[in-house]
């Protein structure tokens, strides 16, 4: 059996921020990469690109592939996780404008909850 809460809010203007920022919070979750990782992923990438680097050289060397083919992964990461960030970013614009046009507390939540199911699909 589904748990109900109440969650009330000092006014309309409360309740729209709190699901507003919910999309964003749970937009941003799905899209973290730690400031550490993104850093070197860039690297990687900026390595991929050319062609060659101590990054990308030293995972060759540990997997025993190719520099290009560790190269042309990283690349094909890189665009995948474009993607999944791009549409991420186009259902929290989506979800966003239906937290705003919700009538209600129920219909906002509802909206919120749809979203973060379609953050697992993405």
């Amino acid at each position: 059996m589904a748990k109900l809460s109440v969650k009330t809010f000092k006014d309309d203007e409360h309740a729209l921020r709190h699901y507003l920022q919910q999309v964003d919070d749970y937009a941003e979750n799905a899209r973290h990469i730690s400031p550490a990782q993104e850093a070197v992923y860039q690297q990687k990438l900026t390595e991929a690109m050319q062609g060659y680097g101590s990054l990308i050289e030293s995972e060759a060397k540990a997997t025993g592939i190719e520099v290009s083919a560790v190269a042309a992964a990283v690349i094909s990461q890189r665009k995948e996780w474009e993607v999944r960030a791009h549409a991420i970013e186009i259902q929290r614009i989506k979800t966003k404008s239906a937290v705003r046009k919700a009538a209600t507390t129920a219909a906002k939540q509802a909206a919120v909850d749809a979203f973060k199911q379609q953050l697992t699909l993405l």
